[in-house]
């Protein structure tokens, strides 16, 4: 189970890495991000080529725009729990897909039916654990924000002290720098049922690299406004967005290097924000435009990756 637990990091970090990543790439290669987290009956086909949409209100003004775009790059990036959850390779957002509930999540020691979790759970955190396994239904986020109290076991008064608890007690991670703790709130107090898509949302190339585009901006925005460590955060966060869409790349190693190259840059870069603002500001801008590079090249070859149904179906089916 502790090997499971870690093989998906090999994935989120890679370009971190050095050269020891590559090795551990081919380790989890036949492993697809939060797919690690489906339940066996679960029909992983559909889990992955499909998401059930994110009910993201509008925010009203710049400030509010800009701590929701953290928010969202925080919810998703895996580094923000810390502990055995990034290890592993757990995020928010593997739990609550796209801010909502997730019926197929399933963790051996963790769930006892799909769609559940104990969040009391040693697995995480020695600080909550009550030794005792009693998980609960994984609930949606979408109106958490109009709450009075938030958090079940452990209520807390607002969104922000409930997700600083969830982040350095429930997971037992660092505490991450203010601007992501004030993004998670602001992120999930727009997540709104009257702002649910009427469909579900199709997994593309396309669709993943604009999560990258979107954290890299939300970096430019860090560093604009000073904050260098939520800068340092956020082109993480892009990095590990990179990292899903070289997983979907498994069958085209084109492709893959295309996308190791550009988060090996941004990784760099990720040095000099503390160096020159400046100079990783016009860096920052130019790394955007070869995302978006990136995109287009990866949407001609989509067929041939793991975001075409026949291709998945194929690379999922045990041999």
């Amino acid at each position: 189970m502790i090997r499971a637990l870690f093989i998906v990091l090999a994935v989120f970090l890679w370009a971190t890495a050095g050269a020891a990543a590559k090795d551990k790439l081919h380790v989890s290669e036949k492993r697809i991000g939060d797919a690690v987290w489906l339940a066996s009956e679960a029909d992983a086909v559909a889990f992955l080529l499909n998401s059930p949409g994110e009910c993201l209100r509008a925010p009203a003004s710049n400030d509010e725009r800009y701590f929701v775009e953290v928010g969202r790059a925080a919810f998703r990036s895996p580094l923000l729990l810390g502990g055995q959850a990034a290890r592993g390779g757990l995020s928010c957002n593997s739990c609550h897909r796209d801010g909502r509930d997730n019926p197929a999540f399933f963790l051996k020691g963790l769930s006892d039916e799909p769609g559940t979790a104990d969040v009391t759970s040693s697995l995480f955190s020695k600080t909550r654990d009550d030794g005792v396994l009693n998980p609960r239904p994984i609930p949606s986020l979408v109106d958490a924000g109009a709450k009075q109290s938030f958090g079940e076991m452990a209520p807390a008064p607002s969104l922000h002290a409930f997700i600083t608890s969830a982040v350095i007690d429930e997971f037992q991670g660092a505490e991450p720098p203010e601007a992501v703790i004030s993004g998670l709130a602001a992120y999930v107090a727009h997540l709104a049922s009257d702002a649910c898509p009427p469909t579900s949302t199709e997994s593309t190339a396309q669709h993943d690299m604009e999560a990258v585009d979107r954290a890299l901006a939300a970096a430019e925005a860090a560093l604009k406004r000073n904050d260098r460590d939520a800068a340092d955060f956020l082109l993480l966060a892009a990095q590990q967005e990179l990292g899903r869409v070289y997983e979907r790349f498994a069958p085209h190693r084109k492709a893959q290097a295309k996308i190791e190259s550009l988060s090996r840059e941004i990784g760099m870069l990720r040095a000099g924000v503390n160096e020159n603002a400046r100079m990783a500001l016009v860096e920052i801008a130019e790394k955007r435009a070869e995302a978006q590079n990136l995109a287009t090249f990866l949407h001609k070859r989509q067929a041939k990756s793991l975001y075409d149904a026949k291709t998945l179906g194929r690379w999922l089916a045990p041999r």
